[in-house]
């Protein structure tokens, strides 16, 4: 007949645990619950597994967008004036590659200035209409960069004004004034009082050509608004000096001598 010898020292560690320190208690924990340690290890594994391959994912796609995006670069600024048809065709497949990365990266760092230039190729193909659409896109999705906004604000208002909307043109050029950060203030200003100059508004395009001058006067456009406000303000009216003695003036008769 066999005898099992007892382990008082285990039975007594589970009897009393308030004994233990506080390192005896996890293990006595994790020996009593042994398989959803194991499952809870198991799990954390996989979780940190997880994360670690969405990483990875992550930034094979932004690797993947910014070549895309220097490729459709490339192509973008390679339009030599020599050659029209192929910078047409350059022009085009740039187009093509912005869309390709809003289309397959959306998410990534590249969709920024995709959705500008983007913008940009379709208003120089004269599609206003789709520029419209892409620098609005670009409005609601980015307003992080201050000095971006501004510049795609210019270019929105831009495209309104070819599209045939003026006053949506003017809106917008105004919205971009009241942008915090914007660096281009002074050439939104100056291009609207040039289109106000241009459909006779004379007294708006002297107002904005004298905000131009008074408060950006180290603007390179702020030569060219000086010479338009000599131009179009109207001249000041000099007073005709009086003459004295004229004809018909009586000469005082203390003065009359001899």
């Amino acid at each position: 007949m066999s005898f099992r010898i007892r382990d008082t020292s285990r039975s007594f560690s589970s009897e009393h645990p308030e004994l233990l320190s506080r390192s005896e208690r996890i293990w006595l924990f994790a020996e009593q619950h042994r398989g959803a340690v194991i499952s809870g290890v198991l799990l954390i594994c996989v979780v940190m597994m997880a994360i670690g391959g969405i990483f990875w994912w992550q930034q094979q796609q932004e690797k993947e967008a910014l070549a895309m995006e220097h490729q459709a670069g490339q192509l973008y600024l390679d339009r030599s004036l020599d050659d029209p048809d192929k910078a047409k065709e350059n022009l085009n497949k740039a187009s093509a590659l912005y869309e390709l990365i809003l289309e397959k990266y959306p998410n990534t760092s590249s969709a920024e200035l995709a959705w500008y230039f983007l913008g940009n190729a379709r208003a120089e193909s004269e599609n206003y209409t789709g520029a419209i659409e892409a620098y609005e896109k670009y409005i609601s999705s980015f307003r992080d960069n201050p000095a971006l906004l501004g510049l795609v604000y210019q270019r929105l208002g831009s495209a309104y004004i070819l599209n045939g909307q003026r006053q949506k043109g003017m809106e917008t050029y105004s919205q971009a004034l009241n942008v915090t950060g914007t660096l281009n203030k002074d050439q939104i200003i100056f291009e609207m009082a040039k289109l106000e100059e241009a459909e006779n508004q004379t007294e708006q395009a002297l107002t904005h050509f004298k905000q131009l001058q008074d408060e950006y006067p180290a603007s390179p456009y702020v030569n060219e608004a000086i010479m338009r406000i000599r131009v179009l303000e109207p001249p000041k009216e000099i007073p005709e000096a009086k003459e004295e003695n004229a004809a018909g003036t009586e000469v005082p008769a203390a003065e009359q001598k001899d």
